[in-house]
């Protein structure tokens, strides 16, 4: 009975919670990405100098960015 609810039940559940696992792998590493933190910077940037957002929201965006990258770089140190 324990193997048949293993198989029934025991297996799904824990190939859904890896997936979801590495999902969340893909995701951090996306969000830590130095690359592609500079190259959010550098649209914003764009954004910016074609008047597409105001100075305000351009700093805000900035910061939260600059924050990410700042992260990114101590994470990478921990490694």
């Amino acid at each position: 009975m324990f193997i048949l609810d293993d198989l029934l039940i025991g297996l799904p559940v824990k190939g859904f919670v890896g997936i979801l696992r590495t999902i969340a792998n893909m995701a951090e590493e996306e969000l830590t990405d130095e690359s592609k933190i500079k190259e959010e910077l550098l649209m914003l940037q764009t954004l910016f100098v074609t008047d597409q957002i105001t100075e305000e929201e351009y700093k805000r965006r900035e910061d939260q960015l600059v924050e990410r990258l700042n992260l990114a770089r101590e994470r990478e140190h921990k490694s």
